[in-house]
């Protein structure tokens, strides 16, 4: 439980002491303008209220949107995480109305976040399926580094997690996306 913690924080000051000279050493400067669009995998930690324990598997998400200005573009976005073990598979997914903001109109560092629904899916293979939705939600930072005039590599951490009456649910993303401006 505590690895992947300390990966993420390590990821985050790392990604904070890297950022100005990446910046400045990048040949495609930071613009958007217009759609965008992100797509990202990697690996999710999914916890509970009640759970005794987190559990690790895929992660990943996408994201379309539109760009008001050079600090602050609009969109959806979906994440998720699944796991399936003996004969057992648990999906967890928000549907989210999403805020991309960078704190600098030239800068690659952006925070994400987002409301909308989420939910949870269980299925055991001979005995079916279940779910339940209620609200999501998705807190997140990133960093776009440019390797082309409007494409990145963008490094991420998103936390998203769902809640309805009867379950709720939390994962951890750490991973590696795409992000066309």
């Amino acid at each position: 439980m505590r690895a992947p913690l300390h990966l993420t924080l390590a990821l985050a000051l790392g990604l904070a002491a890297v950022a100005p000279q990446a910046a400045s050493a990048q040949g495609h400067p930071q613009t958007r303008q217009g759609f965008w669009f992100n797509g990202g995998l990697g690996y999710g930690s999914l916890g509970c209220q009640d759970c005794g324990s987190r559990e690790g598997s895929l992660s990943g998400g996408l994201a379309i949107g539109g760009t008001l200005s050079q600090k602050l573009l609009l969109g959806v976005g979906t994440n998720g995480w699944t796991k399936s073990e003996d004969g057992a598979t648990l999906t967890v997914g928000t549907l989210t109305a999403l805020m991309r903001f960078y704190p600098s109109a030239t800068g690659g560092f952006f925070l994400l976040g987002g409301v909308g629904l989420g939910q949870v899916h269980a299925e055991v293979s001979g005995f079916g399926s279940g779910s339940e939705t209620g609200v999501g939600a998705l807190l997140g930072l990133g960093y776009d580094f440019r390797v082309g005039n409007n494409v990145s590599l963008t490094p991420f951490w998103n936390g998203f997690a769902m809640s309805s009456s009867e379950t709720d649910a939390n994962v951890g993303q750490l991973g590696l996306g795409v992000t066309v401006h």
